[in-house]
């Protein structure tokens, strides 16, 4: 069975321009999250802490600590 969140997006803008996520897995066991991430066209990929806050899963991004709230990821399009 696929991962529920498998390949959702979130486009997040940092204050100059969009950083686009796209979910890998969402590990609630491990409290991992692993993202895939294009920024300014430079596509990577990370494996970060997966936190709650409020019964809502998120994870930080960027020196700023941005959280990026699982919930708001949308199924892309052809994905599912």
């Amino acid at each position: 069975m696929r991962n529920k969140y498998y390949m959702k997006e979130y486009r997040h803008f940092n204050g100059d321009y969009n950083v686009i996520f796209n979910l890998i897995e969402v590990n609630t066991d491990n409290h991992t999250v692993t993202v895939a991430i294009n920024n300014l066209g430079k596509i990577t990929q990370q494996t970060v802490e997966l936190r709650t806050e409020n019964d809502a899963l998120y994870f930080e991004y960027s020196v700023m600590n941005d959280k990026i709230y699982i919930d708001d990821f949308v199924s892309v399009e052809g994905a599912e």
